[in-house]
């Protein structure tokens, strides 16, 4: 990417660190974005049906310990991801039912309520 060329690069994967393995199954926020999992009001469900809420607010405290730890000026957060997207609804099409759905993740929800830059990649 070149907008950050020079800059210092700290990859952290908030799923990897919520104990996701990779590759996983396709998650999806249901009954509201990031900020309502935070609040208790929402959960996130993978394409076979599992709940994995209690993994993506694992991944989202640690990402947040990392990012205040490393002093991080700014973050680059992957777009459409129930982790990492950080607009408030988008249109998804996919392994899981295509619509209307909220994007704002659930480690982005927290980076952003704590005070960090947030900034969507593709």
């Amino acid at each position: 990417m070149a907008r950050l060329k020079g800059e210092k690069i700290l990859p952290v994967c908030p799923e990897q660190l919520g104990g996701l393995p990779t590759p996983r199954p396709a998650c999806r926020l249901v009954g509201g974005d990031g900020s309502a999992v935070l609040a208790g009001r929402a959960h996130l469900v993978d394409a076979t049906g599992v709940d994995r809420t209690a993994a993506f607010v694992k991944g989202a405290r640690l990402t947040l310990g990392v990012a205040r730890t490393h002093r991080v000026q700014r973050c680059f957060l992957k777009a459409s991801s129930p982790s990492c997207g950080s607009r408030q609804l988008a249109l998804v099409k996919g392994p899981l039912p295509d619509g209307y759905r909220p994007v704002l993740g659930v480690a982005a929800a927290l980076l952003l309520a704590s005070g960090f830059p947030v900034e969507e990649i593709p």
